[in-house]
């Protein structure tokens, strides 16, 4: 949510890095299950 960061606050994005404005589409847990971490 860099629209909504600290003026002063400078990130370290690398390369490869997703970044966005506003939260994305795609959920935490969608994340999840599409990297294989999610645990029921």
């Amino acid at each position: 949510m860099l629209k909504y960061k600290a003026n002063w606050v400078e990130p370290d994005i690398g390369k490869g890095d997703k970044t966005f404005d506003v939260y994305p589409e795609e959920s935490i847990a969608d994340w999840h299950k599409r990297t294989g971490m999610w645990v029921e």
